[in-house]
């Protein structure tokens, strides 16, 4: 399923937005149309191709989704290009395939040189992952 048509209808409030090729491939990922300064959500359901052999969400897409959704709460707040420098995850419970996941990314503080972010990856109202992040933040091209 290529990611700029995605078949997956989206909850009210979410719009799908093209990322990096990269992203777009592993997605569809959604985006919330409205999101407060420093903060971004992200949603996605879990499809077959994205669970493991036991039939869970794969770890590394899970991560996948958790990095995005924490640098473009850097970007958006500070305008600046961010790279990740080191990134850890914490798994609570699984997800399944049909689960409709958001990752709730925010910026919680930064420098001139690095932010530090947070996602917390929800289904409903349960949270299943939790991830941490710092980035590099990139001067902008003279």
């Amino acid at each position: 399923m290529p990611a700029d048509q995605p078949d997956i209808i989206a909850p009210p409030g979410f719009v799908h937005v093209l990322r990096a090729p990269f992203v777009n491939h592993v997605g569809p990922l959604f985006q919330a149309s409205e999101n407060a300064p420093g903060e971004i959500t992200l949603g996605l359901t879990v499809e077959l191709v994205h669970t493991n052999t036991m039939g869970f969400m794969h770890g590394g897409m899970i991560a996948t989704i958790c990095d995005s959704a924490m640098a473009r709460a850097a970007v958006f707040k500070l305008n600046r290009r961010a790279v990740t420098l080191r990134m850890g995850m914490e798994y609570f419970d699984p997800l399944r395939k049909g689960d409709w996941l958001t990752a709730h990314g925010r910026l919680v503080g930064h420098d001139d040189e690095v932010a530090q972010t947070e996602c917390l990856i929800r289904v409903g109202e349960e949270v299943r992952a939790r991830g941490t992040g710092v980035f590099r933040l990139l001067r902008a091209a003279k």
